[in-house]
């Protein structure tokens, strides 16, 4: 019988690698000592002697992670979180809330620093407002899709010198077992000696090209024009370039989703696996390949307070068969 493995950011974690958000932090910071979380800064551009543009690292780090911080700080969840004591402002945010917060960036702030352009009769001035907020708008394209790019940077400053197997996970393990994994590293290959094509890391890996944003699909076009018009260019551009490239990363990896078809898969284990919004692509496709009506999902009983909700997005994505939960220890 062949088990399937949904490996995510906590099966990392709990082999002591720093891949949570606080690393990527403690990553940019480390050497940019001019930080500033406590308000908005937009980076101005800098002209290079060559004609080019940079900007400052600081003041574009500093912009992306207020941004990231009032977008966490505005979900509901997030919210909810606080009101029940569950959760504090400083706690350690997730990768699935920093992936989802990419996509409800707000930079309204942006423009409410300045006022309407008026006409001579004291009324808005459209194409001169428009214009305005067209240029404010598009220099915050570039530092924005910086995120990206540093993250790939981050990612592959990590090592496994430090981690070691699980003797439990070992043992769970065979070589017949499939793994989808969300993470960069090769903590599967390194450490359990996994063959590479029994493994589908499904945003890429290490040293390679990278998936990484949010799922967000709303169309935010009319209140970017009616709040701030000239923007919605520029912002709507932000949006489709932060967003998580799904599914390429699926087109890409359909000769592995095409193998759970041929193999008796009777048990799901996922480990450090999030389940967020913008990676049910993934699951709904292990639903249609796979009869779940005969299928054990097993959850990891260390975050044992979310399976409720784990449970309902597996039955949103198709999924028919029963649960039960595996122990690893830390």
């Amino acid at each position: 019988m062949t088990k399937l493995f949904i490996i995510g950011n906590g099966f990392d974690s709990a082999h002591r690698l720093k891949t949570s958000y606080e690393n990527f932090k403690g990553y940019l910071t480390s050497n940019c000592s001019g930080i500033n979380l406590e308000q908005l800064i937009v980076p101005e551009a800098i002209s290079e002697a060559d004609g080019g543009i940079t900007y400052d690292e600081n003041e574009v780090i500093s912009m992306l992670f207020y941004l990231l911080n009032q977008a966490e700080r505005n979900t509901e969840q997030w919210q909810a979180k606080i009101k029940s004591g569950k959760k504090k402002w400083f706690d350690e945010v997730e990768w699935g809330e920093v992936e989802t917060s990419l996509g409800r960036l707000d930079f309204d702030e942006v423009f409410e620093w300045y006022d309407d352009i008026l006409d001579d009769d004291g009324d808005i001035d459209l194409f001169k407002t428009a214009n305005r907020n067209s240029d404010r708008a598009s220099q915050l394209t570039i530092p924005t899709l910086t995120i990206q790019s540093l993250f790939t940077a981050w990612i592959n400053t990590i090592n496994l010198d430090s981690a070691k197997p699980k003797e439990e996970f070992q043992k769970l393990v065979n070589n017949q077992d499939y793994f989808l994994t969300f993470n960069y590293t090769e903590t599967l290959e390194k450490l359990y000696e996994i063959k590479e094509d029994n493994i589908c890391h499904i945003h890429g890996k290490q040293n390679t090209e990278i998936f990484f944003g949010h799922g967000n699909l709303n169309d935010y076009t009319e209140y970017y024009m009616q709040n701030h018009i000239g923007s919605e260019d520029s912002l709507n551009n932000i949006n489709d370039q932060l967003r998580k490239k799904t599914d390429i990363a699926l087109e890409n990896n359909q000769e592995f989703f095409d193998n759970l078809e041929e193999v008796d898969i009777k048990e799901v284990y996922s480990y450090g696996f999030s389940f967020s919004e913008v990676d049910e692509i993934y699951l709904e496709e292990i639903c249609n390949r796979t009869n779940t009506e005969n299928v054990i999902w097993y959850f990891n009983d260390y975050d044992a307070d979310k399976h409720y909700k784990y449970k309902q997005v597996l039955k949103g994505c198709g999924y028919k068969g029963s649960f039960d939960t595996f122990n690893i220890s830390k």
